[in-house]
């Protein structure tokens, strides 16, 4: 198997790190062979007073994802994070079968997605709250397809996601409807 993928890696853990990966390498294993998308994992335990955490990250096409358990054993740590990871692979999988081939802009022009703009009324009130600015955010945009910024957007648990699209090099939001399935938007410059 293509163990070369999976990096171990120790924080403050000065003993049984061979038999640590005994345990890990067949579970990893396995892991390799039912999601064959897997770039590469890391692992890292690291310890801090009785407690060993276990930080179990994999690195799939377009998404990151992670889990980290806390345990006073490493392996009981590592496989309560190997359990939470595959269900967020499972889950990533089954939107993936849920898509199928049809693209988000066949689907936004068949059912006519589109943004509302809303216009300011110029009138102001004292129970209408100040516009201010309380944080910003400077993401790095990289290029991906719709739905890849749909299955990241899930992943983080946000109801939009701002990306730029692979093939047309524009920026893009994709976001989760109230009314159920997801929208695209596509701004212009006019």
């Amino acid at each position: 198997m293509n163990l070369d993928k999976v990096t171990f890696g120790y924080r403050n853990v000065e003993e049984g790190q061979a038999r640590f990966e005994e345990h890990a390498r067949p579970r990893l294993e396995s892991l390799l062979r039912q999601y064959e998308r897997i770039e590469n994992i890391r692992v890292t335990v690291s310890a801090q007073r009785n407690w060993r955490t276990v930080d179990l990250t994999v690195q799939l096409h377009g998404a990151l994802l992670r889990a980290e358990e806390r345990s006073d054993d490493p392996r009981t740590a590592f496989d309560k994070a190997l359990a939470r990871m595959e269900r967020q692979l499972a889950r990533i999988k089954g939107r993936q079968n849920n898509f199928g081939h049809e693209s988000l802009r066949t689907l936004a022009t068949t059912e006519g997605v589109a943004a509302q703009i809303l216009e300011p009324t110029g009138e102001t009130s004292e129970s209408t709250p100040e516009l201010r600015i309380v944080r910003t955010k400077r993401p790095a945009l990289k290029p991906m397809t719709p739905e890849e910024a749909i299955l990241q957007m899930e992943l983080l648990g946000h109801d939009f996601y701002v990306f730029v699209d692979g093939e047309t090099d524009q920026v893009g939001v994709v976001y989760r409807r109230k009314a159920g399935g997801y929208g695209l938007i596509e701004p212009q410059v006019a």
